[in-house]
């Protein structure tokens, strides 16, 4: 039997790995229950445990040298978007501007944008139509525990089970009553994505496609918004999390909110239509810059959620 190895990743850049892990951008990643500061997945079919060593620097510990065909080290580099400079997200003229919040900012540099599977993503964001966080990970935890494949890990020393996503093919055939009782019991929602599932299993639906950095933005939120139960929102969070478009800016209720009250773009109401999603979208990308917008957009988000509302539920 393989044992784990630990590789140490560092790259020179802040990393806040349970800030990151956490701040409603994935919903697979656990914090440990015997030991502070260890957190675990299931990647590839394997369990990883991750833990922060310094403001720069965490290790992993995996069984395989390979996730997805990819070395290790690089393999979470890329997950973890080392490559990005996130101390340029916002420029000398945002901080002049807007001195109190860059300051809050600061704080989270080391807030990491991840590069997730597609897939994944994908249902995830499926599932977080309209209500809470703590909801979506309910219900992306018993996708796993009912339709993943169950994998062991030490955990403090306790042989403790993890679920690894399930497989499009396993959601395109899975009996819909579970399947409904596994998305909050919303028939809709489940019917969505077991559609979406047989599409990808059937290969009329290219997610590996969608991920070409060369498409732009409008045709990829096309392809996705012809799927029933995607609308403008979540087919930005898909680009954001699930297909490296660090470009796009996902608008929901908080961020709408903070558009206004920090930036006085738009007025808070009821409602949001595709016209003024764009209007509002277009805006922040002009304060915010094209090229990093999303990346720049979830640190908004969480400093949002964190340091204005004071919520603490991811």
């Amino acid at each position: 039997m393989m044992i784990y190895q630990s590789i140490e990743i560092n790259k020179n850049r802040l990393i806040l790995v349970k800030e990151t892990l956490f701040s409603g951008q994935s919903f697979m990643w656990n914090e440990s229950d015997h030991e502070g500061g260890i957190y675990s997945s299931v990647i590839d079919g394997s369990p990883v445990l991750i833990k922060q060593d310094n403001p720069y620097s965490l290790s992993v510990s995996v069984k395989k040298n390979e996730l997805f065909g990819i070395p290790v080290r690089r393999f979470f580099e890329h997950y973890f978007s080392l490559d990005i400079a996130t101390n340029s997200l916002f420029d000398d003229e945002f901080a002049a501007r807007y001195p109190d919040l860059a300051f809050r900012l600061l704080k989270l540099q080391g807030l990491r944008v991840l590069r997730q599977d597609p897939y994944e993503t994908l249902v995830t964001f499926m599932c977080a139509q309209g209500i809470g966080m703590s909801i979506i990970r309910r219900q992306v935890n018993m996708l796993c525990r009912y339709f993943g494949n169950e994998v062991r890990v030490a955990d403090g020393g306790r042989d403790t089970p993890l679920y690894s996503f399930p497989a499009p093919s396993v959601l395109a055939d899975a009996d819909p009553a579970l399947l409904r009782r596994c998305c909050n019991n919303n028939s809709m929602r489940a019917g969505n994505i077991g559609e979406a599932s047989r599409l990808l299993a059937l290969g009329r639906l290219d997610l590996q496609a969608l991920s070409d950095p060369s498409l732009p933005l409008s045709e990829i939120r096309t392809e996705l918004t012809a799927l029933k139960g995607i609308g403008f929102k979540i087919a930005d969070c898909i680009a954001l999390f699930g297909l490296g478009r660090f470009d796009a800016f996902p608008i929901d209720t908080h961020v709408e909110q903070f558009l206004s009250s920090w930036f006085s773009i738009g007025a808070h109401q009821k409602g949001l239509s595709q016209k003024r999603y764009l209007h509002l979208q277009e805006k922040a990308v002009e304060l915010l810059g094209e090229s990093l917008s999303g990346y720049a957009g979830h640190h908004l988000f969480h400093c949002w959620r964190t340091t204005e509302k004071n919520m603490k539920a991811f």
